[in-house]
């Protein structure tokens, strides 16, 4: 049979009938591959029913181990959500009980070119059952036995044996709850999975900061896995409702674009988690060889009131406001109000506490550190912010030993291995601090954050031209990244470059943070040679707004260029006693080279409780 239109036109939308391609006002919808090949068996078939059977057959075939109930109906889903078409009240698809979908809307061909359309003979819809039946039959049995050894599951995932799932990323789940104010809960369930597949295998999983942009992206999976550099995807959605919650799930093959494993949820909300936690350990199982536990960490066990309150702590978190890490900081209280007994509250509460800084939080935040794992202490996040606080005191050895701890329970956190590139700058291994934060930009490629701790990193390894590439990819990904520009500006002030180190620092001038510029600005000026210049900055910076003060790092560094040694030990001894950040990276800062002669600075190296490097 053969059907005369390509391109079929309905209310605002176009449907290329050989692609699937969705257009709205010349506008490309990019439906995924699957809901896009059942979109134009619907409009080529448009007032029948077509059966849920016969989209199986045609969109899915017999090869491939899925859910079909599951990945039938978030395909569907996917195009009522394209069309902005109402199940209840359908404009486009309607859906007929308990047998398939009929497209009802009316349509306008154009181009006389033929298109296939397939034969559905009286009966064959039968004879189909039937063989579905059979087929999915004795795909399960077979799934039993073959899933027992590594090499089966990967026949079965249709992957050659040698090539395993090596890297995933979970992109953000879609909230089809048709309330805007509970798109927390489907980015919560997108941290939590990846967490947890990250726990649970010891492939490379995508940091969720850099599949968050992915968000509302119609871009074909495909490609996203391409820019992700992995060799799998999961994607879903999830549906909330006062008593219900309803999670689709699927495991896509990057290469191929082809399902490996779908599955639908549908349960009362309180079995959220355990929906969650079944998702993340059937997945891992699937991965196969890489599987490292069944179970998830006890410490990520909730109740049923406390769960969803947790996702919504987390997406506060990941704000980075002072203002949001304050109401995450409530938010875990609450949670320890419903149950004083969750670990991961208690290690949230850490985190947020650390990332305020200043003394007294800092101390709350390994109050909460310690506590989550005193009643669990396989969480990897608050080994991490342990590690974070025991290098701010200097613990060199004790930061090392609870980052690898929280390394090997995580091996896809990048923030632990941002901390870690830090420790191991502390401890004079340069060469691994630069391989950590390599591993931290693949772990999470799209964040800025990251690309500038590794800017950083290569900065103090005296690799300028490198520093400056990463500050560049910073600042590409965050044009309004501060720390990006500070190291940018450095990294040309080391390369002897001042003019452009000053046009950087000037950007950020009008909002400069505690002198920091100010101070990099006078510095430039002076191995520049414009004493002038540098002089009025000096005055600026000894008579700074009261209440307020320049960093006493960024202004020993000043001195430093104006060849004022004693009052650049002076602001390092204060840098040091009042916990500042930097003093770990005494050995390491090439900004300081002129100080290392000096008998004081061995002193200071000694006092910090860093390792005495000859200067010989």
């Amino acid at each position: 049979m053969l059907g005369r239109e390509i391109i079929v036109r309905f209310a605002e939308f176009e449907v290329d009938l050989r692609s699937g391609e969705l257009r709205t006002n010349g506008t490309s919808a990019k439906l995924q591959p699957q809901p896009a090949k059942i979109l134009a068996l619907l409009v080529r078939r448009r007032g029948e029913t077509v059966t849920r059977d016969e989209i199986v057959e045609e969109v899915w075939g017999a090869g491939t181990f899925v859910d079909y109930e599951g990945g039938l109906n978030f395909a569907i889903r996917q195009i009522r959500s394209a069309l902005g078409d109402d199940a209840e009240r359908p404009v486009y698809i309607e859906t007929v009980p308990k047998r398939g979908y009929r497209f009802v809307a009316p349509v306008v061909g154009s181009a006389e070119v033929s298109v296939p359309i397939p034969e559905i003979s009286p009966g064959s819809s039968r004879n189909w059952r039937g063989r579905v039946l059979k087929i999915a039959g004795t795909l399960l049995l077979a799934a039993i036995a073959l899933l027992a050894t590594p090499r089966s599951r990967h026949w079965l995932m249709g992957r050659a044996g040698n090539q395993p799932i090596l890297s995933l990323a979970v992109l953000p789940f879609q909230n089809l709850s048709g309330d805007s104010s509970k798109d927390y809960f489907a980015d919560g369930l997108t941290d939590e999975l990846t967490t947890d597949l990250a726990e649970q295998t010891k492939i490379r999983v995508v940091s969720r900061s850099s599949v968050m942009r992915y968000k509302e992206s119609r871009k074909p999976l495909p490609e996203i896995a391409k820019e992700l550099k992995v060799d799998a995807i999961v994607e879903g959605s999830v549906s909330l409702s006062e008593q219900r919650v309803r999670i689709t799930a699927q495991l896509i093959d990057a290469a191929s674009d082809r399902h490996l494993w779908a599955h639908s949820y549908e349960r009362d909300r309180k079995d959220l988690f355990a929906i969650q936690s079944e998702v993340a350990a059937t997945i891992a199982g699937l991965i196969g060889s890489n599987r490292v536990s069944a179970a998830a960490p006890l410490g990520r066990r909730f109740t049923p009131e406390t769960y969803q309150l947790y996702l919504e702590c987390r997406d506060l978190m990941q704000t980075s406001s002072e203002d949001g890490t304050r109401q995450a900081i409530q938010c875990y209280r609450h949670i320890l109000k419903l149950d004083p007994n969750c670990a991961a509250a208690y290690a949230g509460l850490a985190e947020s506490y650390t990332n305020l800084g200043e003394t007294d939080n800092l101390s709350k935040g390994r109050s909460a550190a310690i506590k989550a794992l005193e009643l669990d202490s396989s969480l990897p996040e608050a080994h991490t912010t342990l590690a974070r606080l025991k290098l701010d005191d200097k613990d060199f050895s004790g930061a090392e030993t609870e980052i690898d701890r929280a390394l090997t329970l995580n091996p896809s956190d990048a923030g632990a291995y941002i901390v870690y590139a830090s420790v191991l700058i502390a401890r004079g291994r340069m060469a691994d601090a630069i391989a950590s934060a390599k591993t931290a930009r693949a772990l999470d490629p799209f964040s800025a954050r990251n690309a500038t701790h590794s800017g950083m990193v290569l900065f103090m390894a005296g690799q300028y031209d490198g520093s400056i590439e990463e500050e560049r990819a910073a600042l590409q990904l965050d044009p309004e990244r501060q720390r990006a520009y500070y190291w940018l500006g450095y990294a040309y002030e080391q390369k002897g470059m001042y003019k452009d180190a000053i046009a950087e620092y000037e950007i950020v001038l009008p909002n400069d943070d505690h002198g920091i510029f100010l101070a990099a600005l006078g510095r430039s000026f002076a191995l520049a040679g414009d004493f002038e210049k540098a002089a009025e900055v000096k005055e600026k910076i000894e008579h700074f707004p009261a209440g307020d003060f320049v960093w006493h790092y960024d202004a020993a560094l000043f001195y430093v260029a104006l060849g004022d040694k004693d009052r650049a030990f002076k602001l390092l001894e204060r840098d040091g006693k009042e916990g500042g950040g930097w003093s770990p990276m005494l050995n390491a800062d090439p900004r300081l080279a002129p100080l290392r002669s000096d008998p004081r600075f061995q002193a200071l190296v000694k006092r910090v409780g860093l390792r005495i490097v000859s200067t010989n």
